[in-house]
């Protein structure tokens, strides 16, 4: 991407981040929305993704009932 491009879509969403930061009226909210999809990551990309996490389907009530006791 060439720099002139960068800069100003960086200069954007700073203006986007001032403006959701306040709790204005609809224009905020509208922007809060821009900026969230602007910076949200997908889904093949996310670094914080875990896929045992995902898959896990927590405890059943006899592994909860025996941590919770201890044993």
């Amino acid at each position: 991407m060439k720099r002139w491009l960068q800069e100003s879509r960086a200069k954007v969403l700073g203006n986007l981040a001032q403006r959701s930061s306040r709790q204005g009226g609809w224009f905020d909210r509208l922007c809060r929305r821009f900026l969230s999809r602007a910076l949200e990551l997908p889904a093949d990309n996310d670094f914080m993704r875990d896929e045992w996490i995902d898959n896990d389907s927590g405890y059943d009530a006899d592994e909860l009932d025996r941590y919770q006791r201890g044993g």
